[in-house]
């Protein structure tokens, strides 16, 4: 003879909510998880736009990293990416790059040496060039210091006498 055993019908039940219960907590885990990355993402990628922008694409020259769409700008960007994931920070990625490259990467040239010459310059030319329109009006407009008349000379004297006389006779 066969023995048949009775099955509890609350195995089941108690399996299934315990299946739905991991399967909400998970899925509560990744969704709490992946918010976080993506917020961590959007960061890092604000970062590697950032710097992206800074260095100069080495095959449009006219364009910053950031703008280009060259395969090496591309490598580029990818590479500013991943020294940031390794932790290194905005002036070691730069100083990574114009090592490689040189100073010419920089879009703008470092404020320091003969650099500073050219960031300098610009603004002694606009104030000397001020300086010269402010002269150049000055004597326009005809504001001068007051000079003395020069003296007449006898003979001078003499024909303005007898103009003067003249027009008092008439």
């Amino acid at each position: 003879m066969h023995s048949f055993r009775v099955r509890d019908r609350r195995q089941p039940e108690t399996g299934r909510a315990m299946f739905v219960l991991i399967m909400a907590t998970l899925m509560l885990f990744f969704a709490v998880n992946d918010s976080k990355a993506q917020v961590l993402n959007e960061e890092l990628e604000k970062q590697v736009r950032d710097i992206s922008h800074q260095l100069r694409c080495p095959t449009c020259q006219a364009q910053s990293v950031k703008e280009s769409e060259a395969g090496l700008s591309v490598n580029m960007k990818n590479k500013v990416r991943e020294l940031l994931v390794q932790g290194k920070s905005e002036d070691e990625v730069l100083q990574y790059f114009e090592e490689r490259y040189g100073e010419w990467i920089l879009r703008s040239p470092k404020k320091q040496g003969f650099n500073l010459v050219l960031w300098v310059t610009p603004l002694v030319l606009i104030v000397v060039v001020g300086l010269i329109v402010v002269r150049v009006l000055w004597v326009r407009s005809g504001v001068r210091k007051e000079e003395s008349p020069t003296p007449l000379s006898t003979l001078e004297n003499e024909r303005l006498e007898k103009d003067l006389d003249r027009f008092q006779a008439e």
